[in-house]
């Protein structure tokens, strides 16, 4: 009965090793098949396993998931100057802000030399037809006078921003895109309220006036009229300026020919010589004015004067004797 025991056990345990002995290589085989050589050499291979900070390893790939691809260390590393060469490469995507985000964007390109008048008019053309249209603009010329480089800053509408740039020509290379959004959203919300409540107030107000009837609640009433009404002006006028700001956005098309280097217009602040002749000439004019002026003042003074002289002269010859005659007696 015992040797049957121990027989039993010992056929039980030969079983067990031998189950777990086909599952190590199973598991083994798998792994092999899934990677081949990782279970080469020493069974724990921690140096093969990628360390932190170990910047070979992380850019090689070896922490991907699926199959490596050639080259997956280069794109690694040029993956920061697509960023910046997407804008050239395809269309711009801008997204969808909320509806009271005020949007805007400075862009500027070089564009090839002796073009710039012409990719000037380009830009404005394409802002136009997008409904859009020119706020301010400036040029800058090179030392022979030439215009080579300036900007425009044109109102485009909101949905549209993008499209403007989308729509420049292949020839304008782009330098620099600067995005950038202010969120009124709480500044309208606001000055939607406070003109509501002061809607409601006026017509209150102006409910009272109509069953008025002393001349100091009526008075009263008007000048509180009045105030409410210049708020709401006020109030009206803020929201029509955020509603303007987040319906068309502000895009500033820098452009400057390739090569082109531009000098500043200076203005001459020093004397010259038409300027002396002109204040001379000036001066002379202020003289014979202010000459003139004197002598019709002085005009009325004169005959007055010459007229007393006249009448004194007159009286003289009334009142003086009478000669006498020489050797009278």
């Amino acid at each position: 009965m015992k040797a049957r025991l121990i027989l039993l056990s010992t056929m039980s345990i030969v079983t067990l090793a031998g189950a777990a002995a086909c599952g190590a290589a199973a598991v083994r085989s798998a792994g092999t098949a899934a990677n081949p050589g990782a279970f080469s050499g020493a069974e724990s291979v921690p140096a093969a396993l990628p360390t932190a900070g170990n910047g070979a390893a992380s850019s090689a790939g070896s922490l991907t998931y699926g199959a490596p691809t050639s080259g997956s260390s280069s794109s690694t590393s040029g993956s920061a100057a697509s960023l910046s060469a997407d804008t050239s490469a395809g269309d711009l995507v801008v997204g969808s802000p909320g509806a009271d985000v005020a949007r805007s964007v400075t862009a500027a390109y070089t564009v090839p030399a002796g073009t710039f008048l012409s990719s000037f008019d380009t830009v404005i053309a394409e802002g136009v037809a997008l409904d859009g249209y020119v706020i301010s603009s400036q040029t800058s010329p090179n030392a022979k006078g030439r215009i080579v480089s300036g900007q425009v800053t044109l109102a485009i509408p909101t949905a549209s921003m993008a499209s403007l740039l989308n729509a420049l020509p292949s020839d304008f290379v782009a330098s620099s895109i600067n995005f950038s959004s202010v969120d009124d959203t709480n500044s309208i919300v606001d000055l939607n309220a406070r003109l509501t409540s002061a809607q409601a107030h006026l017509t209150a107000l102006q409910a009272l006036l109509a069953k008025a009837t002393s001349l100091g609640d009526i008075t009263t009433l008007e000048q509180q009229i009045e105030d409410v009404e210049t708020s709401i002006d006020t109030d009206q006028g803020q929201l029509n300026s955020l509603t303007q700001a987040v319906t068309y956005a502000t895009v500033t098309v820098q452009l400057k020919e390739r090569g082109a280097v531009t000098v500043a217009v200076h203005r001459s602040t020093g004397p010259s010589v038409g300027s002396g002749v002109s204040k001379g000439w000036n001066n002379v004019l202020l003289i014979l004015t202010i000459a003139l002026e004197v002598l019709v003042t002085a005009i009325p003074v004169l005959v007055l004067l010459a007229i007393a002289w006249f009448v004194w002269r007159l009286r003289e010859r009334r009142v003086s004797p009478a000669p006498h005659a020489d050797g009278a007696v």
